[in-house]
């Protein structure tokens, strides 16, 4: 079993393609850590942060790439996803659970990226995320 992994890939903007790569990705983390709730936590807000990218940094033009980068070994990965798009500011993202956004059928995707994962940083305006999440048997 490998100890370490390193990705770095260009995709296209096509939200038919998420789910494979996310499905890849997850089984290696998997592997490598042997944690599965971890893994799918990591799946989970790879395959938010990847759509969000296309749909809403991308607006799904498919001449649009999405630039990714997970750095992951047994005790932590890495996952830098970087859009096209113009950005955004996360401080004017409401906040979804408040009582009269609780109905809203979108908009969760950023608060579960920073539920799921155990740092998350927006950079160069919105365009770019940068998440971290830590293994370990105790968590």
């Amino acid at each position: 079993m490998a100890d370490s992994f390193l990705l770095s890939e260009k995709l296209a903007t096509d939200l038919n393609k998420v789910i494979p790569f996310v499905e890849g990705i997850s089984l290696k983390i998997a592997a490598l850590t042997g944690l599965e709730e971890k893994a799918l936590q990591v799946k989970l807000a790879l395959e938010e942060s990847l759509t969000n990218a296309m749909r809403h940094g991308n607006k799904l033009e498919p001449q649009r790439l999405v630039n990714v980068s997970i750095d992951a070994n047994s005790e932590r990965v890495i996952l830098d996803i970087h859009d096209e798009g113009n950005g955004f500011d996360v401080e004017n993202i409401p906040d979804p659970t408040r009582r009269d956004l609780r109905d809203v059928p979108s908009g969760r995707g950023i608060f579960l990226i920073q539920k799921l994962m155990d740092r998350v940083e927006f950079y160069d305006k919105g365009s770019g995320v940068k998440m971290i999440k830590f293994f370990s048997q105790e968590s």
